[in-house]
């Protein structure tokens, strides 16, 4: 077995590695007879020759000896062998510019594979008709003839699969056959043949694929992230309403469960969602099942603004968490999150997020009494990107929770979301400043930023603020009063015990104070560099320095060479020099060359942008960077912002585009913040075209 294994110079071939000269190791690993050696060979091909799903030029030579050990009887879980190679060929599952290659090579053993679909064992016949279903249009003939005789349900469902991707639209007659008249969980399979193929389903199918979906969980390398997960969002919205209606009145608790966790994936995947199928979550809200309940507020988690509509739904569930044990960790993590206090329990901890992300009243009830009874929620760190309505019933809460955690000796997160909750009510918070200064030796940082947001009210803190004689405070002080020298001390005095590579923010900060800050220069001078340096964290301190020193200074010889090093490093140093190139302009005409190539770097191509507008170029020639990066969750909504300040009316079809289309523009970030970003750009996006047309 493995023949001409060692006669392959693998060192000619990249893995995820570099040259993979570990391949011939770990295939003769997979070949093992001790099961424990075999896994590691399985767990190693993962890692280097097939890497998070990452193909490379070795991917292709290995195809041979994985199709000899998926086909050789006695080597271990060759079904698992057999799937890997189907999964190799598969888009949804596989990447990269070798691809093409790696399918090619798949194909072409395909008749190595087929005697295969007749395994006495159905788990290997199933994998032999997955990666024969990839090897697309040669091995239609061996699936649609194995078709006719297998008996295993499981392997039939597989067998369809694969002739449906062979086939399409021509087998529907198949698809409407195996949907009414098969068992479980061939009607699944050919309901996830519809969607895939874009196809309705006929309403005959529904009640049986339902029933199928109910009968049990069916694993299938067809469908990345669950069978019903992918069927939900892949039909159109008639067809997935009548497929939750159906599981909603016939499925157990656990097919309700998947109900949900399908929507929550539909939600995820398209705008129109979450509306079109409110009612179905809203009956799994109120189901009996304290599971299905749970996955379901899960799922409203991702719907958006739409959630609105079982807002009374979700503010029963967040009461309902008085009544259920406190919940405690001595896990040194969740000890530092919570700052040692109970947590509030699920599934009313995740519907109070909601309701804090819908803003309206309903969040008020549940998150106050939830504090009076001594808790943490995970609603604490969103009151401060999530701002609620204003009222003063919810200030006196937050009031009373900060002397609460103070007096109780609580220092840590929970102190510090408390006040920062204050900051987007700005000068509404005015009565929380005696609580505000009372916290200021605990929680200095954002205290003074919510003194600060307060404005002019807030004077009477100050003689507590310069007390403090923390850089934050000194801010607060410079924004209540408009003297600097606060901040500039306390700058000054971090430098004398700080090399400014660690001080990136406190140099931000101070840069704001123009002139003041001259008496930093000399300190900063040396952190000025020709060649980047090697670390992100102190690139970006160079340039905050060189910020500092152009604010003060007004020179921009001294700092060009700094900016230009950042730019050349790329990635988020870029992205820091661009805004200060921004500044520059047009003091710094030899920088344009340099932000013409940033705009190609996803991370600062905005500032990019902003910058060359700023050394006059045409914002014509700036809308197809900036409407690649609207769809960036950390910079679609500074691209947009930018694109109506420069007034680029040519934006207008593009915005609009992005604005009105159903599937979700922002797709990646941060998971439970992922739809509700989306639906501020679409906003935001719908804003933009009003304001450009």
């Amino acid at each position: 077995m493995l023949a001409g294994l060692g006669e392959i110079d693998w060192s000619a071939y990249e893995g995820a590695y570099g040259p993979a000269v570990e391949a011939p190791a770990l295939l003769r690993a997979m070949a093992d007879p001790d099961p424990e050696a075999a896994e590691t060979g399985r767990h190693d091909f993962h890692s280097s020759i097939w890497h998070q799903g990452s193909v490379y030029p070795v991917t292709v030579v290995a195809v041979p000896f994985l199709v000899e050990l998926a086909t050789t009887p006695g080597v271990h879980e060759r079904e698992r062998l057999l799937v890997t190679l189907g999964m190799l060929t598969d888009p949804d599952q596989s990447r990269g510019p070798d691809l093409p290659a790696v399918q090619t090579a798949v194909a072409d053993h395909r008749d190595a594979l087929a005697p295969h679909l007749a395994d006495p064992d159905p788990e290997i016949r199933a994998g032999a008709a997955y990666v024969l279903g990839r090897c697309r249009p040669h091995s239609a003939a061996a699936l649609r003839s194995r078709w006719t005789v297998e008996s295993d349900p499981t392997v039939r469902a597989a067998l369809l699969m694969g002739i449906a991707y062979h086939e399409g639209a021509e087998c529907v007659d198949l698809l409407r056959t195996a949907a009414t008249g098969e068992a479980a969980p061939v009607p699944a399979a050919a309901v996830l043949a519809y969607a895939k193929a874009g196809l309705a389903l006929p309403p005959e199918t529904v009640v049986p694929a339902a029933a199928a979906f109910a009968a049990g969980e069916w694993r299938t390398p067809w469908a990345e992230s669950g069978p019903l997960n992918e069927v939900l969002r892949r039909l159109d919205v008639g067809s997935a309403d009548a497929l939750a209606a159906a599981l909603l009145d016939g499925a157990a608790p656990a097919g309700r469960v998947a109900l949900a966790r399908a929507l929550l994936s539909r939600f995820r995947a398209k705008r129109s969602a979450p509306v079109a199928l409110m009612p179905r979550l809203r009956a799994l809200l109120t189901d009996p099942d304290g599971e299905v309940v749970t996955a379901a507020v899960d799922a409203a988690g991702h719907a958006g603004e739409a959630a609105s509509a079982v807002a009374d739904e979700l503010a029963r569930i967040a009461a309902g968490g008085l009544a259920a044990a406190p919940e405690r960790t001595d896990d040194p993590f969740f000890r530092i999150t919570t700052g040692g206090l109970a947590v509030y329990p699920e599934p009313a901890a995740t519907a109070l997020t909601v309701l804090v992300r819908l803003g309206g009243s309903h969040w008020r009830q549940p998150l106050l009494a939830a504090w009076e009874a001594g808790y943490w929620t995970a609603a604490d760190p969103l009151l401060d990107d999530h701002v609620p309505e204003f009222d003063p019933a919810a200030l006196n809460g937050v009031r009373r929770r900060i002397t609460a955690l103070l007096d109780a000796g609580v220092t840590g997160n929970p102190i510090s979301e408390a006040v920062m909750s204050l900051v987007g009510w700005g000068p509404n918070a005015a009565p929380a400043i005696p609580e505000l200064v009372a916290v200021l030796p605990t929680a200095p940082a954002p205290a003074s930023l919510a003194l600060a947001a307060i404005g002019p009210a807030a004077r009477d803190a100050v003689p507590a603020l310069r007390r403090t004689g923390d850089s934050r405070a000194g801010y607060a002080v410079w924004r209540l009063t408009g003297d600097p020298g606060p901040l500039v001390r306390a700058v000054a005095e971090m430098l004398r015990r700080t090399p400014p590579y660690s001080l990136e923010h406190e140099l931000n900060l101070v840069a704001e104070t123009g002139p003041a800050t001259a008496p930093l220069v000399p300190r900063l001078r040396p952190a000025l560099t020709g060649p980047a340096d090697r670390t992100v964290p102190a690139r970006w301190a160079c340039v905050a320095a060189a910020r500092v020193v152009w604010r003060a200074t007004g020179d921009p010889a001294a700092v060009l060479p700094t900016v230009e090093a950042a730019l050349r490093a790329g990635a988020t140093s870029a992205r820091q020099a661009a805004r200060l190139a921004a500044d520059l302009a047009p003091a710094a005409d030899r920088l344009r060359p340099l932000l013409h190539e940033t705009l190609d770097n996803r991370w600062a191509r905005v500032e990019a942008a902003r910058a060359l507008w700023r050394h006059g170029v045409d914002p014509a020639g700036l809308v197809g960077p900036l409407l690649a990066a609207v769809a960036d969750p950390d910079s679609g909504p500074a691209a947009v912002a930018l694109l109506v300040e420069m007034g680029a009316t040519t934006a207008v079809p593009g915005l609009g585009e992005l604005a009105e289309r159903d599937e979700r523009v922002v797709r990646s970030g941060t998971w439970n913040e992922t739809v509700w970003a989306d639906e501020k750009l679409r906003r935001q996006l719908r804003a933009a075209v009003a304001a450009l047309s």
